[in-house]
């Protein structure tokens, strides 16, 4: 297995998508990921016992997709 993973993610449109720790312990984030890139994000799950180093950067603004990966509703997959 590689030790790189990359996929798209976006920030969910809640207000707990960024948390920062009252006790100075440090912040949690929560990403969305398009079921297009799922199959590379799955592979996390064998990093769940490992410190991580993450890198984010912003996809270019010339990319088709919009600001939020796509997420199909439960009837949608259905």
């Amino acid at each position: 297995m590689s030790d790189k993973i990359a996929f798209r993610a976006s920030f969910p449109a809640i207000q707990s998508a960024i948390k920062r720790s009252g006790d100075g312990g440090g912040m949690r984030i929560q990403l969305d990921i398009p079921e297009s890139d799922m199959a590379s994000a799955v592979l996390l799950l064998a990093m769940t016992n490992k410190v991580l180093l993450v890198t984010i950067e912003p996809e270019p603004e010339d990319h088709e997709r919009t600001r939020t990966p796509h997420r199909r509703t439960a009837k949608q997959r259905e």
